[in-house]
């Protein structure tokens, strides 16, 4: 189910791109011929005024189809008014523009409904639980940027390049902000450990490859294993564990976070374990053997338990008033669009991974139904702000000066206008060839890398 609503929601941001090229395409004068949500083989087709709606089979993208549009159906037709070709150049880049303006115009509107809505912020303390290994987040295998650079658990966070840090949002905003200016060759955290303040400094490159999901960062925040919620035939309800149980060791390990209890856990299935609990006032132990549980290749210890979040502050914060929300969804779409831009400059100058960074539509499809499947409380606000995100990058890369895609095709009509005369059809004709080989070849690449990714 949540893949039909990623779909859905996919094909909204295509549908308001193509409404933007028809809408003014007809205003400008040109004809639309046809008008499809989806490539391919038509599953459903009405004619109204002249133009063919049609849904089509694939369902990642779509078209608005006017009258002459490739140099080849123009031949000898061009002097037709309502021939794409025969519209003013200026009048040509608007229809282009159109596509891209209203994803962008469709992603501003998200923003301030979001900038508007009333929020529960919860807070963390600074002190980072952390996890050795990418395995026991359920990512890639392998040491965790954290545990490389000899963060710990237990550290508190103080600074962050000398940005006081109070909280975890403190804290991920700052990285984010790092993310987005992308100019910071390293970063410097200041720590209390054990009492005593120390600094640990890493590379900005490889916090932005955690960020990105390209290495495991292995940062946790939240401390305390109080259980909230204990699965039937599980281990734990075996051992006879409660709700309310607070986990205090296991194996006489003092465990205080996820990263601590969940090696452990995990490293031990079907090994007999025993676990420090404090129960109503009271310390007892109780012996448990996790049962197995494979999550790729691998064989895991489950223990069954769900822990309660123990923030340091809740708090409900009201939505900016209209019309100052319009201004904050402003600039929150600026500072997606300069982030956006700054992983894309760290793309093609090799910092990050273009195999692990660049997704097409089934990586699209594959976050989507994450985003859609996450707790009821904060759904409305994570489809909200994917859905966003998404049609802001569709918004920049429609613009980006390739040919076939809107910003090619609008400085082909600015070259045009410059001329005073059209160019050539037969070279138009080999430039969206070479425009089109290209994307083909990208999407083919970034087809097989998302199918890559899912195995």
């Amino acid at each position: 189910m949540s893949v039909i609503i990623a779909l859905l929601l996919l094909n909204v941001l295509v549908f308001v791109h193509e409404l933007g090229h028809l809408f003014v395409g007809l205003a400008m004068g040109a004809k639309a011929e046809s008008f499809s949500i989806g490539f391919g083989p038509i599953i459903l087709k009405k004619n109204i005024k002249g133009i063919s709606f049609r849904i089509s089979a694939i369902p990642f993208g779509g078209y608005c189809q006017f009258a002459g549009e490739s140099p080849e159906g123009s031949s000898g037709a061009t002097k037709n008014k309502d021939n794409f070709l025969s519209v003013a150049p200026l009048k040509r880049v608007l229809i282009y523009l159109a596509g891209p303006l209203c994803n962008y115009g469709f992603a501003l509107i998200l923003l301030i409904i979001l900038a508007s809505m009333p929020f529960t912020k919860t807070l963390y303390e600074p002190i980072i639980g952390v996890f050795t290994d990418g395995r026991y987040i359920y990512s890639e295998a392998g040491t965790t940027i954290a545990y490389e650079y000899g963060l710990k658990s237990g550290d508190r966070i103080t600074s962050v390049n000398n940005n006081k840090i109070d909280s975890d949002i403190d804290f991920y905003n700052y990285l984010q902000n790092i993310a987005a200016i992308g100019k910071t060759e390293n970063v410097d955290f200041n720590i209390v450990r054990d009492g005593v303040n120390t600094s640990i400094t890493i590379p900005s490159t490889d916090l932005l490859k955690g960020l990105g999901g390209e290495r495991p960062l292995g940062i946790y925040f939240g401390q305390g294993l109080i259980i909230k919620n204990v699965v039937a035939d599980s281990a734990a309800k075996e051992a006879g564990l409660e709700i309310g149980d607070e986990i205090l060791a296991i194996n006489d390990t003092t465990v205080s976070s996820i990263a601590d209890f969940r090696p452990i856990i995990m490293d031990n299935p079907s090994m007999k374990i025993n676990i420090t609990v404090l129960r109503n006032g009271e310390t007892i132990t109780r012996e448990a053997i996790p049962k197995i549980q494979t999550v790729g290749e691998y064989n895991y210890g489950s223990l069954g338990v769900e822990f309660m979040n123990i923030p340091m502050s809740t708090e409900t914060v009201a939505g900016t008033p209209f019309p100052a929300s319009i201004k904050k969804g402003f600039d929150d779409s600026v500072s997606y669009i300069k982030s956006y831009v700054s992983g894309l400059g760290l793309l093609f100058t090799g910092k990050l991974s273009l195999r692990e960074n660049l997704g097409g539509p089934i990586r699209i499809i594959q976050i989507t139904s994450q985003v859609v499947e996450t707790t009821s409380e904060h759904k409305l606000t994570a489809i909200l702000s994917f859905t966003a995100t998404i049609s802001l990058i569709l918004f920049f890369m429609n613009l980006l000066p390739l040919p076939v895609v809107d910003g090619g095709m609008i400085i082909i009509c600015i070259i045009e206008f410059i001329r005073g005369k059209p160019i050539n059809e037969k070279v138009l004709s080999k430039i969206q060839m070479a425009g089109a080989f290209f994307l083909i070849t990208l999407a083919i690449f970034v087809t097989l890398n998302d199918i890559t990714q899912l195995f």
